[in-house]
């Protein structure tokens, strides 16, 4: 009876180690797939707002980019956008005589303007269909898992290099934004600390790099006054400065409007 009660005690024990190692490797991996599917979903949302910002910058006369959300939003629902193409080809030689006739008019060019409501062109599909209803567009500006609550981050910058200039957008959404940090606190904070180290030890070094590197991640986006990253146009290092992002204030990264993707 002894031997009985004994081995069901040992049983119970192994079933228990069982679930415990089992909960202990399952609870990374459902971090993971947990991390990867919001990012993906916040990605895909700035690529939405990446043609928002562009086609509101081109449509505009002083092309430069905005980062007030409401004019950005009633640029999708309610503004126009133009394109411009030629009525006759000018490589074409055919043309000339057409259009050396036609170019007795002082007044005429060889110009053919088309008017679109912004809305049927910036979130268009393949055939040309709208993919976002009107609500989906006036939530644009909220990062995804907040309630509505956030906004995605909108900084501006002009960028200057010589007799050069041009404007600059960054769109950002920090991860313990839309990150279940309740559910995953400790997966979440080991993330974080893989990417700080990953920064710091492929940043340039100096100083401020040196003392981050020893603070380590905690001390070092609790401390006041934090340590600032970038020459330009500096951002702080704090727990928000991990996130999501599209373009930079530091330089132009393609000649679409600086946009690239990076975390």
């Amino acid at each position: 009876m002894k031997k009985t009660a004994i081995t069901l005690v040992l049983l119970a024990a192994v079933v228990g180690l069982i679930y415990w190692i089992a909960s202990m490797l399952a609870t990374p991996i459902q971090f993971e797939q947990h991390f990867n599917d919001r990012r993906q979903a916040v990605i895909e949302k700035e690529e939405y707002i990446i043609k928002l910002v562009q086609a509101y910058r081109d449509a505009n006369p002083d092309k430069k980019f905005t980062t007030n959300w409401d004019d950005l939003i009633d640029f999708a629902l309610n503004g126009t956008m133009e394109y411009r193409s030629q009525i006759y080809d000018e490589n074409n030689l055919k043309n000339a005589e057409i259009l050396a006739e036609l170019r007795k008019d002082k007044n005429w060019k060889n110009e053919r303007v088309v008017t679109v409501a912004a809305r049927d062109t910036i979130f268009d599909d393949h055939l040309g269909v709208c993919r976002l209803n009107e609500e989906e567009i006036r939530n644009l500006r909220y990062i995804p898992f907040t309630g509505n609550t956030e906004e995605f981050q909108l900084d501006t910058a002009t960028y200057e290099a010589g007799s050069y200039h041009t404007h600059l957008i960054r769109c950002h959404a920090p991860f313990i934004k839309f990150i279940d940090t309740d559910t995953y606190n400790q997966e979440f904070w080991n993330e974080i600390n893989d990417r700080f180290q990953y920064f710091i030890n492929h940043s340039e070094a100096n100083e401020d790099m040196k003392k981050m590197k020893a603070d380590g991640l905690k001390a070092t986006v609790t401390k006041e006054p934090k340590y600032m990253i970038g020459e330009s146009h500096p951002i702080p290092m704090d727990l928000e400065f991990f996130g999501v992002t599209f373009g930079s204030l530091e330089e132009p990264t393609n000649e679409a409007g600086n946009w690239g993707g990076n975390e």
